[in-house]
C-alpha cells in the first residue's frame, strides 16, 4: 500500500478509490497478522462503511484533509463501539463508549480506523504478553517488532496500512518506528490530548504518529495536535511550523556522545554520522552540546513511570496472578520505591531538563542514536551490541527517555539497514513545542536518500 501522501495522490488524481484501499488493507492486515501477530481486531465493517463514504466525498468535492486514509489503533486506545483490550486478560470484554480524542480527530479529518493493534499487556509488559503473544518483526519474523505500540509498528512496516497511533512512555513510539524502519513521533509532552487512552505514567505519557515519512508524520501531527478541554495537561500550542524550503540553512544540530553512544552498536552510530552527513550537506552546521546527566536518565525515568503505573494498578492485586509477569515486577518495583525516592527523581528531571535547555540555547536539534542496536531476538529479547548480548531493558531506551521526562519531541527516523539486514535508526530531539524543526529536518535527509521507503523483504 502506498503511504500517506501519496494514497491521497492517487485519489484526487483518480487512480484509487478509498473503498479499493480499504479493502487491500484489510486483506493486508489478515496476511500480516498470520505472519507478525499484529493484530488484535480487525474492524472490517466499520472500515467499508466509512470507505464508501470517503468515496462519495472525493467524487463530490468535499474530500477532507485525511480522508480515506486507512489507520491502526494501538490497543490502549478506545474506539467507539470496540473492546479496548489493553493486550490482557482483564480487559476486553465491554465495548468502548467513545472514541478517543487522537481516534476522533483522525476520523473528522476523513481516516478511516482499520484494526486495533497488538500492545506489550498494559503497554508496560514483556515482549510475550500472556493473552496475545509476541509481534514479529516484519525484517526478521525471528526478532520482536518492538514495544509496547509494536502491533502498529509491524502493521505499517508491512505495508499494510500507510500510519498508526501509539503511545510512548519511556520510547514505544520512537522504539518500534525504529526497529521496523519507520518515522515516529513523539511530541512535545501535552501536545496531544490523552482522553480516552488507558493511563500508564501521567507524567511521561504520549500519543503520537507511527508512518514511514516525515511528511506523513507531518499531516498526522497537524490534525491530531492541540487541546481537548478534557485532558488537563493538553494545553494551547503555538503555530505548527514546517519550513518547506529543501534546505537547511542556519540550522544548528548538536551531536552529544557520552551515555547516548557508549552501549551503541557500530551501525546504529554509522546511521547517526550518515544522517548529520546529509544535514550539513544540506546546509546545516554542527555545533558543540552534550547532555551530562543524561546516563541517570533510563533508571530514573523508569523509576518514575513504574511508580506512577503502581498507582493505577494496585487496586487489582488480587488478579496480578493473571498479569504478565514482566507488569507484576514493574509495577511491584514501584509499589516498593519510597517517596523520597520519587521526590528526588522529579527533582533529577528539572535538572535534566536544565542541562536540555542550555544545549538548546546554542542548538536547534540534538541528533542521538534511537536505541543502540537492532531488533531485539526472540524469544530471549536480548539485543545485540557489536557482536555482545545485552538485557533488553537495560539498553532499549537509553536515549529515548529523554524526551519522556523532560516533554521534548523527539522523531526517529530510519538511517539504513545494518549489516544483519534489519533498520537502524537517529532521532531528532528538539525543544518543546518545535516538532517542525525536526520534522523539517527530517523531510529534507528523506528527500536527499531512500531509506523511510525501504519495505522488509516479505512486502516488497
Amino acid at each position: 500500500m502506498n503511504d500517506l501522501t501519496d494514497l491521497l495522490g492517487a485519489y484526487a488524481a483518480g487512480r484509487t478509490t478509498p473503498v479499493e484501499a480499504v479493502d487491500e488493507a484489510l486483506g493486508c492486515l489478515e496476511k500480516a497478522h498470520a505472519a507478525y501477530n499484529c493484530t488484535i481486531r480487525v474492524l472490517d465493517e466499520r472500515a467499508r462503511a466509512a470507505a464508501a463514504a470517503s468515496a462519495r466525498r472525493w467524487a463530490d468535492g468535499t474530500a477532507r484533509p485525511l480522508e480515506g486514509v486507512p489507520f491502526g489503533v494501538k490497543d490502549v486506545i478506545d474506539v467507539a463501539g470496540v473492546p479496548t483490550t489493553h493486550g490482557s486478560w482483564n480487559h476486553g470484554d465491554e465495548p468502548a463508549s467513545a472514541s478517543a480524542t487522537v481516534v476522533r480527530r483522525l476520523e473528522e479529518a476523513g481516516a478511516i480506523p482499520v484494526s486495533k493493534d497488538a500492545t506489550t499487556e498494559f503497554a508496560v509488559g514483556g515482549p510475550h504478553p500472556p493473552r496475545f503473544g509476541p509481534v514479529r518483526n516484519p525484517w526478521d519474523p525471528g526478532r520482536w517488532a518492538g514495544g509496547s505500540s509494536t502491533g502498529s509498528a509491524a502493521a505499517v512496516a508491512a505495508r499494510a496500512v500507510p500510519c498508526a497511533l501509539g503511545t510512548d512512555v519511556g520510547g514505544s513510539v520512537r522504539l518500534p518506528s525504529a526497529w521496523c524502519g519507520l518515522t515516529g513521533l513523539k511530541p512535545t509532552a501535552g501536545a496531544i490530548p490523552r482522553t480516552g487512552v488507558f493511563p500508564l505514567s501521567w507524567t511521561t505519557e504520549t500519543v503520537g504518529p507511527i508512518a514511514r515519512s516525515a511528511r506523513d508524520a507531518e499531516r498526522l501531527f497537524a490534525v491530531l495536535r492541540g487541546p481537548d478541554g478534557a485532558d488537563p495537561r493538553s494545553t494551547p500550542l503555538p503555530p505548527l511550523e514546517v519550513p518547506a524550503r529543501p534546505d537547511l540553512a542556519g540550522l544548528r544540530i548538536a551531536v552529544p556522545g557520552g551515555a547516548f553512544t557508549e552501549l551503541c552498536d557500530t551501525a546504529v552510530r554509522a546511521g547517526v554520522a550518515h544522517l548529520v552527513d546529509e544535514l550539513v550537506a544540506a546546509g546545516a552546521e554542527v555545533v558543540p552540546g552534550e547532555v551530562p546527566s543524561a546516563g541517570d536518565a533510563l533508571p530514573i525515568g523508569y523509576q518514575i513511570v513504574f511508580t506512577e503505573a503502581a498507582t493505577l494498578h494496585r487496586v487489582d492485586a488480587d488478579r496480578w496472578d493473571t498479569y504478565d509477569p514482566v507488569v507484576v515486577r514493574r509495577i511491584s518495583q514501584g509499589i516498593v520505591t519510597p517517596a523520597v525516592d520519587y521526590l528526588r527523581a522529579l527533582q533529577f528531571r528539572v535538572e535534566l531538563q536544565r542541562e536540555l535547555d542550555a544545549v538548546f540555547a546554542d542548538a536547534d536539534l540534538l541528533v542521538v542514536p534511537t536505541c543502540p542496536s537492532t531488533a531485539p531476538r526472540l524469544p530471549d529479547g536480548t539485543v545485540v551490541v557489536d557482536g555482545e548480548e545485552f538485557p533488553l531493558y537495560a539498553a532499549q531506551s537509553r536515549s529515548t527517555m529523554l524526551g519522556n521526562l523532560t516533554g521534548a519531541p523527539g522523531l526517529a527516523v530510519p538511517t539504513g539497514l545494518a549489516p544483519d539486514g534489519c533498520p537502524v535508526s537517529a532521532q531528532l530531539v528538539a525543544p518543546p513545542h518545535r516538532e517542525g524543526t525536526a520534522l523539517w529536518a527530517a523531510r529534507v535527509f528523506q528527500e536527499r536518500t531512500a531509506h523511510h521507503r525501504q519495505a522488509p523483504p516479505s512486502a516488497s
